[in-house]
């Protein structure tokens, strides 16, 4: 039987305004797309102007920093949007005089942005690997039905220059027998460079050998008839099973490894990434300082000539006074919320430095663990906001340039009673592996063993793991046969 009843109960539940969210979804954006949102923004809002110094009379806005600090700190967790609307008065709108001043030092100073332009910024066109091979195969004496059909073989490749896509699909495409097209696709392959168009890894090296005239050689019948024991590097597997000495097998590797077997990689249509440093960190006069990179951060200011159009009160429709001060509430909460991003980053680059002064000055082999939870606690914030200034912002230091997560990190125990830094580890484990013997190299053991004779508590099955994240195969591939 159903039974109705009232009930009332008591819970704490985070509301959230749209221009909260705004100011959470800055605070993760990379500087790139930071630039792009506030463009788009001033295409948007009529009210929002860019470019110059900002006026002295202009306000921050009646949202305080507090309140905005209050929903970086909160968890995304069960969060509900409700519109609000904040009016401006006539009074308020004309009170510019503690605009991006109130009271509370910034920890930086926004720097003018220079005239000059990045080389980087300066748009190029890089010649793709089906432009290069295209222009090959126009020089063959080819005649426009077999052109058209090394094109469009040429057309379909990956980004390693393997085919990817069948040459049945080809035939029946161009209307042309299977024979010829797989004649074509000869061609194709003896392009620059050698061994493009393969459909696998194997028949790749085989054409790179045949170009160079060692298609009989003993690195073309290891790769013809061993590659799988190649591939783990069982060089003894190799010599028993076509009746020859291991120093010739190992000669024969030498040969391969000068191989391409991704000749495509060099001419990979994608774009280059940029980076650019959202901190500085520089020593001055024996101490660090910390320097907020805002070059390319368009500098906003509240259009004065819609200032003007409020101040002339009675004269201005309703109507367009209340689109006004709406899109002027938009624009200054998105000048707060920029302050506000740019304010957490400085805070949590300086809580960095603090805690990985060390680091700054000897490297690596400095570098302390440290967690999300430890700078949350130092600048008085959640750790899901500092996760998120963490996230595709870059730091310069006197080290290199490094995304700030790259800090954030667990650790190993010592003897001392000291944690070493998980990444210190990492980079004595390459360094191991790099100087060692490759007639024996290092198991996981001997160096779980070498680690802990200097006071690193580690497991083997850690080795491994660290191992494999440094891209390092397992001793067995790394041994080197005479």
């Amino acid at each position: 039987m159903l039974d109705l009843r009232l009930q009332m109960k008591l819970q704490q539940k985070l509301v959230m305004t749209p221009q909260l969210r705004q100011a959470i979804k800055l605070l993760q954006l990379s500087k790139i797309e930071l630039v792009q949102q506030i463009e788009q923004e001033l295409m948007e809002n009529p009210m929002l102007e860019a470019g110059g110094d900002l006026e002295a009379g202009q306000s921050l806005g009646d949202v305080r920093p507090e309140e905005a600090a209050s929903a970086l700190n909160a968890e995304d967790s069960h969060v509900e949007a409700t519109p609000e609307h904040t009016s401006l008065t006539r009074e308020d709108v004309l009170n510019w005089d503690d605009y991006l001043n109130d009271g509370r030092d910034l920890g930086y100073t926004p720097r003018e942005v220079p005239d000059q332009i990045p080389y980087e910024n300066v748009l190029r066109h890089s010649e793709t690997l089906e432009e290069y091979l295209t222009w090959q195969l126009e020089l063959q004496h080819l005649s426009e039905a077999e052109l058209t059909v090394a094109k469009q073989l040429a057309g379909n490749l990956d980004s390693k220059g393997y085919l990817a896509i069948g040459l049945e699909e080809v035939a029946v495409l161009e209307g042309y027998p299977l024979e010829e097209v797989e004649r074509i696709l000869k061609i194709v392959q003896h392009c620059d460079p050698v061994g493009v168009a393969a459909r696998n890894v194997q028949e790749c090296l085989l054409i790179q050998l045949e170009a160079n005239g060692r298609s009989e050689s003993l690195a073309a019948i290891i790769i013809r008839d061993c590659l799988p024991e190649l591939e783990r590097r069982a060089y003894a597997d190799i010599a028993k099973k076509l009746e020859c000495s291991v120093e010739d097998v190992n000669e024969a590797f030498e040969e391969i490894q000068l191989l391409e077997p991704k000749p495509g990689r060099h001419y990979s249509s994608d774009p280059p990434r940029y980076v650019v440093p959202d901190i500085r960190i520089v020593k001055i006069d024996g101490e660090y300082k910390i320097l907020l990179n805002d070059y390319g951060i368009p500098q906003l200011r509240i259009s004065p000539l819609y200032r003007t159009l409020l101040a002339a009160g009675e004269k201005v429709p309703e109507a367009t006074k209340e689109y006004v001060e709406k899109k002027v509430n938009s624009a200054r909460w998105l000048m707060k919320s920029v302050q506000q991003r740019q304010r957490t980053i400085y805070k949590v680059a300086e809580s960095i430095l603090v805690r990985q002064k060390d680091f700054f000055d000897n490297g690596i082999s400095h570098l302390k663990p440290m967690v999300l939870r430890d700078v949350a606690q130092d600048i008085g914030v959640h750790e899901s906001t500092v996760s998120r200034v963490s996230t595709s912002k870059y730091m310069h230091t006197p080290q290199g340039i490094f995304e700030i997560k790259y800090f954030f990190h667990g650790g190993l125990s010592h003897r001392d009673g000291v944690d070493v830094s998980s990444l210190r580890v990492k980079e004595m484990i390459k360094n191991l592996v790099a100087a060692e013997n490759r007639r024996r190299p290092l198991s996981d053991q001997n160096i779980a063993k070498y680690l802990m004779d200097r006071g690193i508590e580690i497991a083997r099955r850690t080795v491994a793991k660290y191992r494999e994240e440094l891209n390092i195969p397992p001793s067995s591939r790394r041994k080197k046969v005479v």
